[in-house]
């Protein structure tokens, strides 16, 4: 069920990310993490919510969505229409040390099968980008 529209749905979208907050801080004590920073600056902000180091050095840019709008569900053209594709792009560019994810309780079956193809994959990066394309012709 979608949150109500207008100022309700914004606290509960902030309550959500500062429960994802809450959670990798719990992961410093745990010493799973090694650093937190919420709304970072500069180029860490685009598209982060969360930015999480780990101790060997690699980062991860978070997004959290409590909420796709009315859907149960992410697709495809969601992700593309609020921009979290260019934000992902702009960050794994930056360097080999970095992860992008989506936090969110809603399921996203595109990003589960592209996770899965890349696990499965030669470990050729041409080869993946060549069959991550021929999917994406046939989505968009």
């Amino acid at each position: 069920m979608p949150f109500e529209k207008g100022g309700r749905a914004d606290k509960q979208g902030n309550r959500y990310e500062i429960n994802c907050i809450i959670y990798e801080l719990l992961k410093i004590l745990n010493e799973t993490n090694y650093s937190v920073i919420v709304e970072a600056l500069g180029i860490d902000e685009v598209g982060t919510d969360i930015l999480v180091t780990t101790f060997d050095g690699k980062k991860e840019h978070q997004q959290c969505k409590a909420r796709n709008a009315s859907k149960e569900y992410w697709d495809i053209s969601d992700l593309k229409g609020k921009g979290i594709f260019f934000s992902w792009k702009t960050q794994l560019n930056r360097d080999n040390n970095r992860r992008v994810s989506l936090v969110s309780p809603m399921t996203c079956s595109f990003l589960f099968d592209l996770h899965n193809r890349a696990c499965n994959t030669s470990g050729n990066a041409e080869d993946f980008m060549h069959a991550i394309l021929v999917v994406m012709q046939k989505i968009l």
